[in-house]
């Protein structure tokens, strides 16, 4: 007789368990959702669909004054190149093998100096386990269309030497040769608003972005440590769908002016 308040308190505690435990689960799968009442429920949203980072490539940085006006590049340094990275994890990478599917997908890239002005953009191509390495002097922001528009910059500080940038995961959407766009297609992927692109839980890319910078010491004076940091690309998740309209129109308007500027490119492996 003395073991029934044993069982029933062992009982009533797998059920506090069991309780707490689904109430966990709720309250994740409602932060996943992004919400924070209890309505959320499990998405299968694949992490990578939009994605952004920052890159800095300026030189000279020097530290903040007080009362600096907006255009002063300060509080940063760099020391020359940042690499980007992006790899599909999609698809089977040998479609001979039986039942295998390949999957390409669309890296649509946009880049923004430290206006938040958009200066460049393109896509480009990923086959499955594909990696794509873009140097962001060469392949990012050689082609800037808003040349000439120096925003206050000297000559170690360009406009376009410090920014933003978006890479959205989508399936090919033009032809392969994605005739007459001024070079920002390549492989079928257009990253304009004609004809336009979804973005879907069937495409997403991982990656991350390399920087060559200052990581200590006072860029005034004084003894300067250079080191290469590299961190993952921030996630966005399927991204905020007026910010996914306003970079396909923003991208068509800015290659669709006949400068022959405002397109990055591809690099090649």
């Amino acid at each position: 007789m003395r073991s029934h308040p044993v069982r029933g308190f062992a009982l009533v505690s797998a059920v506090f368990l069991a309780a707490i435990s689904l109430t966990v689960s709720a309250s994740a799968n409602s932060l996943y959702q992004g919400s924070v009442g209890s309505s959320g429920v499990v998405g299968t949203a694949l992490p990578g669909q939009a994605l952004w980072t920052y890159y800095q490539t300026i030189q000279m940085g020097q530290i903040c004054p007080p009362g600096a006006n907006a255009h002063q590049i300060c509080n940063t340094d760099s020391n020359g190149d940042n690499i980007i990275r992006l790899i599909n994890p999609n698809g089977a990478a040998n479609g001979n093998l039986a039942g295998a599917k390949p999957q390409t997908v669309c890296a649509m890239i946009y880049v923004f100096d430290k206006d938040q002005e958009m200066g460049e953009c393109c896509g480009c191509p990923l086959s499955s386990a594909q990696l794509a390495t873009f140097s962001v002097i060469q392949n990012l922001t050689a082609n800037w269309a808003l040349a000439g528009a120096d925003d206050g910059a000297t000559s170690f500080d360009p406009s376009n030497g410090l920014g933003a940038i978006a890479i959205i995961a989508a399936t090919p959407n033009a032809g392969p040769t994605c005739a007459g766009l001024s070079g920002a297609c390549h492989g079928g992927c257009d990253p304009t608003n004609i004809p336009g692109y979804s973005v879907t839980i069937a495409n997403n890319l991982l990656g991350s972005i390399t920087h060559n910078q200052l990581v200590a010491g006072n860029p005034l004076g004084g003894q300067a440590v250079i080191g290469i940091t590299e961190i993952p690309l921030s996630d966005d998740g399927g991204g905020n769908p007026t910010n996914l309209i306003y970079l396909q129109n923003q991208c068509g308007a800015l290659i669709g002016n006949s400068t022959l500027g405002g397109f990055c490119n591809c690099p090649v492996e």
